[in-house]
């Protein structure tokens, strides 16, 4: 297959995530309504995807698993827990549109980490784009009656952007080195640890696997969410800079505003239709060929491959 057809069937990949991960607002909502605690959700949707991960690929995972492989699974693991869990807690002090729209922050500073790790500035167009589907996702989260206010929580919030942030980067970089079921296996495998821990210190409540709409939420968000999705990310990223996949994957609260508003959770809006054209538009320019001076600027995926092979 083609270079060209494998960047299009990645990006592809990467927008089949965002409205997975869209759809994950409702089940997330699902279980709390069944009074699941948080850090419950996560223990158990991580152990789903680690189970699943570990079953189905448990033939490569033995012939491609390396010792100086963990290192590299705990780093993407750890951020990949750290974010989910701030991300849970800020919401306790902030709105859910705060809420999105730092998180959703990221996307900006994916370009500068990149820019800051590698030492490599990325194209014109991915910060265009980036700044432009921060604007779209502000204009999509933005409450006219209550506005935007800065809290604790908000903080907490902006930290966890700067996490999710870290995990596209550490993806992005390490997922070269190594095979992609390895990579999601032992981040899962981190996460899952991590996620149980939390758990036995704040919660240890085992009778929430009683409830079955509580279960089903959460069997939704560890099959689908959880495993699919960042087995699609990590093999998906393989090809396409961190960069531009932070703001196809960014599309996520513009998805999950259409779930909310299909599934009747919340109106359609003027902001709504007006930040997911901007969030659409953004996308569609990191398809755009600029006009460049002097040499040819590589992709991301292109410079980590030559570096390799010096």
């Amino acid at each position: 297959m083609g270079k060209q057809k494998i960047q299009v069937l990645s990006n592809i990949s990467l927008l089949l995530v965002a409205i997975i991960w869209g759809s994950g607002f409702v089940a997330s909502q699902m279980a709390l309504d069944a009074n699941l605690s948080s850090a419950f959700i996560m223990f158990v949707r991580f152990a789903i995807a680690t189970i699943i991960i570990g079953v189905v690929f448990y033939k490569d995972l033995k012939a491609n698993m390396k010792k100086e492989h963990l290192k590299d699974g705990i780093v993407i693991g750890l951020f990949l827990f750290l974010a989910f869990y701030v991300q849970t807690v800020g919401l306790q002090y902030t709105t859910p549109s705060n809420n999105a729209f730092i998180t959703a922050s990221n996307v900006v500073m994916v370009p500068f980490l990149w820019w800051i790790i590698s030492k490599k500035r990325p194209s014109l167009k991915i910060f265009i784009s980036s700044f432009l589907c921060l604007l779209g996702i502000g204009i999509l989260s933005f409450n006219f009656s209550t506005g935007i206010s800065f809290k604790l929580g908000d903080l907490l919030t902006l930290l966890c952007a700067l996490l999710f942030a870290c995990q596209i980067i550490t993806t992005g970089v390490l997922a070269q080195k190594m095979d992609a079921k390895v990579v999601v296996f032992l981040q899962f495998a981190v996460a899952t640890v991590l996620g149980f821990i939390t758990f036995m210190l704040t919660d240890r409540n085992f009778g929430a696997f009683g409830s079955a709409s509580g279960m089903a939420a959460v069997a939704y968000l560890g099959i689908f969410s959880t495993c699919l999705c960042y087995f699609l990310q990590t093999t998906a990223q393989q090809h396409v800079e961190s960069a531009k996949a932070a703001i196809i994957l960014a599309t996520e609260s513009l998805f999950g505003t259409v779930f909310s508003v299909i599934l009747g959770y919340d109106k359609l809006t003027v902001n709504m239709v007006l930040g997911g054209l901007i969030i659409l538009i953004s996308i569609l320019m990191t398809e755009l060929k600029l006009p460049k001076k002097g040499e040819k600027e590589l992709p991301e995926a292109e410079l980590l491959f030559e570096e390799k092979e010096k």
